[in-house]
């Protein structure tokens, strides 16, 4: 018996790629404006920035530029079907990504995406993603997903800003090598990769479309609100000695009430098992297959709590298509219903947001600035946009296609199906004649 479950283990680390290299870099052709959304050099995307905005100088040129944003991209034609690849972090250690494509991948057709954490972030370098990238993928096969193992080692948690820089790398390089649907991208994990799931969500929700973290809890968890943008399977053994069960009913009990969408499923006979992903495979495929995400959702809700080692940057600062700029005591604050047992700490700067038609209502607490994404998918743009802060409104008016906008944006995002054609930004404080908010249009 032994023998047997020791198997997948075997075969992966025999499937797994000998050795890692560092992202490469294709010559292809592409027009500017991807060459724009891929430069990683600030001050050069703002030289290609300002030519870019001289060409697409009308309402109309700017609506064909989003056309062109939202369709697929030129890939390089000679990269490899799975690889492992260095990617230097923020915290100066070098860690890994391994892809796998899936085996009829086109591309003609857009592919999802499963991240799947690896446990034991206590090994050594170069830690576990390579092996595990091969020994799930067979779970997902069905769903066509190109899946991506992330490395990390010496006990570096999923959720450091290290880990999500690498993770977010990775997503980065697949969009710009091989035709990805953005809306059908996942994240799973076990164990330390469990926890690690969870921890993602807090900072990278923006971008994924469901969850499934496999034997882990939320521990360490502390913006409650951005799980409830991403619906989440979990699956825990009742044997389980390392996440002790009644600890983890007890979390997933408090998640529940905080009004995240969650399904729990505790294995009565299970303990700390990590294939579980793979024995219960066809609930883990029905479950990611039910839920795309929904790009521009009618509701968001957003924490935010930058501090100086952890200035959560982009995405952390993001919903969709709402992102909060700076926080402190405002002037204005909204009041929250929060339901008995609820995990939304009430001292944390918190906005959500929701939009019905052409208006939007957004309720905020200690957030002195925020930004309204706007985009044709979500609104009617021949109308006014209604935009009521706190219960009083802060914008009324009609907006057109900002070229510069939409160019920001798509560099930020890196997203064909997350577009914007302008954004408004609210400050919300003293004006010069009375109180209430200030707008910047672009």
């Amino acid at each position: 018996m032994r023998l047997l479950t020791l198997v997948p283990l075997i075969l992966a680390l025999l499937a797994a790629p000998a050795a890692a290299k560092g992202s490469r870099k294709i010559k292809r052709k592409l027009p500017p404006e991807f060459k724009y959304t891929d430069c990683e050099d600030d001050e050069a995307a703002a030289k290609q920035l300002e030519q870019l905005v001289k060409r697409y100088s009308t309402p109309a040129k700017c609506s064909s530029l989003i056309r062109q944003l939202r369709t697929k991209r030129p890939y390089p034609s000679r990269t490899p079907d799975r690889d492992t690849l260095d990617y230097r972090c923020p915290d100066g250690k070098t860690r890994q990504f391994t892809y796998i494509l899936p085996s009829r991948y086109s591309r003609r057709k857009p592919a999802g995406v499963l991240f799947f954490l690896h446990g034991a972030i206590r090994q050594p370098a170069p830690g576990g993603g390579a092996n595990e990238a091969n020994m799930f993928a067979p779970a997902v096969r069905d769903l066509g997903l190109i899946v991506v193992g992330p490395s990390t080692y010496d006990g570096v948690e999923w959720g450091t800003p290290a880990c999500r820089a690498l993770i977010h790398h990775a997503f980065d390089f697949l969009k710009m090598h091989f035709n990805v649907d953005e809306n059908r991208v996942y994240i799973a994990g076990h164990s330390d990769g469990g926890r690690g799931a969870f921890a993602l969500l807090e900072s990278e929700a923006t971008f994924f479309a469901a969850a499934v973290p496999v034997i882990g809890a939320p521990g360490g968890v502390r913006r409650f609100g951005n799980l409830r943008n991403v619906p989440i399977f979990a699956i825990n053994g009742a044997k389980d000695t390392l996440f002790e069960i009644d600890k983890v009913r007890e979390a997933m009990k408090a998640m529940e009430a905080t009004g995240i969408d969650l399904t729990f499923k505790e294995i009565a006979d299970a303990g700390h098992d990590p294939r579980l992903f793979l024995t219960h495979k066809d609930e883990v495929c029905a479950f990611l297959k039910k839920h795309p995400r929904e790009p521009y959702p009618e509701e968001v809700v957003l924490q935010w709590e930058p501090t100086e080692e952890d200035p959560q940057l982009f995405p952390a600062d993001t919903m969709r298509w709402i992102r909060i700029d700076e926080i402190g005591p405002a002037p204005s604050n909204g009041t929250f219903e929060d339901p008995p047992g609820s995990l939304l700490r009430r001292g944390m700067p918190r906005l959500e947001a929701r939009r019905e038609g052409n208006r939007i209502e957004v309720t905020t607490r200690d957030v002195m600035r925020y930004t309204l994404l706007v985009s044709d998918e979500m609104f009617d743009l021949s109308k006014e946009i209604e935009i009521v802060t706190n219960g009083e409104n802060s914008f009324t008016g009609k907006l057109e296609p900002d070229a510069r906008v939409i160019l920001e944006e798509a560099r930020r995002f890196k997203d064909r199906k997350l577009v914007f054609s302008n954004r408004v930004g609210v400050v919300i404080g003293e004006s010069d004649d009375d109180e209430g908010t200030e707008i910047e249009i672009e």
